[in-house]
């Protein structure tokens, strides 16, 4: 009974830790037919994530290739065009990522954005 004990407790602890980091690595793809938006995520040799995401409908287009650490079970990856910079925080949630984004808008125009809940394709 204590085996049985030490072994549900082992189960439920490595329950309760956060998933890995790496967990955020795939392909991730949102929105229809007429406005699409697609992420991928590949993890880095120093450790960070290279982020790349794209959006498009007949009213826009956008592209972002930005790379950012992990804290916890939040993704934050910046883009520098010129003057501008973006940046995309990124989430997991039980079907993907959810996205929010500060300061995107020369990076996509005002048409589109790269806000929303994504799928692992």
């Amino acid at each position: 009974m204590t085996a049985m004990f030490g072994l549900c407790s082992i189960v439920l602890a490595a329950a309760l830790l956060p998933a890995s980091a790496s967990a955020f690595e795939g392909r991730y793809v949102a929105g229809s037919k007429s406005y699409s938006q697609d992420i991928e995520i590949k993890k880095s040799s120093d450790g960070s994530y290279n982020v790349r995401a794209s959006v498009a409908s007949q009213a826009c287009t956008g592209d972002f290739d930005g790379a950012g650490p992990v804290a916890g079970d939040v993704l934050r990856a910046t883009a520098v065009m010129e003057a501008d910079k973006c940046t995309l925080i990124l989430r997991r949630t039980k079907k993907g990522v959810s996205v929010e984004e500060e300061n995107c808008l020369p990076f996509h125009g005002a048409a589109c954005d790269f806000t929303g809940d994504y799928r692992k394709r």
